[in-house]
């Protein structure tokens, strides 16, 4: 009896991990963007930064791909000596007007290599509200002062122009 309890226990933990693995959903994200920065100098090699960038997103899963919209992102760089600290939120508009929100912090004390971090999305207004998913990234620069952003995001959904 113990052992057959244990048999329905060990099934039910089993079938629940399969169906909480089934629903989450990775993708790709390809992000071009153009921005600028505004520079204050201080001490010792220090430089404070505001950023403003603009750009557009390909999303990617699987063989499909479409774009995901124009986006904006603001935000602070603080660069010295001790490591670089970033905080950026970018809104991007979807084809129907719809925005979703993502917010980019990395601590000078990261210990990720240069151009490379995590972001999260944090909900949005019409079908992404209530979106959330985590992404890592890696930037490369282009000679002509763009930058392309390659992430790959784990959520608990695709976006929904993914589906």
């Amino acid at each position: 009896m113990m052992k057959s309890r244990l048999a329905i226990l060990a099934a039910t933990v089993a079938a629940s991990s399969l169906s909480t693995m089934a629903q989450a959903a990775d993708w790709t994200e390809v992000l071009v963007t153009t921005g600028d920065t505004q520079a204050v100098a201080m001490a010792e090699g220090r430089q404070v930064m505001t950023y403003f960038a603009t750009g557009g997103i390909a999303l990617i899963a699987g063989e499909k791909m479409v774009s995901g919209g124009p986006y904006e992102c603001a935000g602070m760089i603080d660069a010295g000596t001790d490591g670089m600290a970033l905080v950026l939120s970018c809104a991007t508009t979807d084809s129907d007007g719809d925005q979703v929100y993502s917010e980019v912090a990395r601590g000078k004390d990261s210990d990720m290599p240069s151009g490379q971090g995590v972001y999260a999305y944090t909900g949005g207004t019409g079908k992404w509200e209530g979106f959330t998913a985590n992404c890592t990234y890696e930037v490369n620069y282009t000679p002509g002062g763009q930058v392309v952003e390659f992430g790959h995001c784990t959520g608990d959904a695709l976006p929904p122009p993914l589906n």
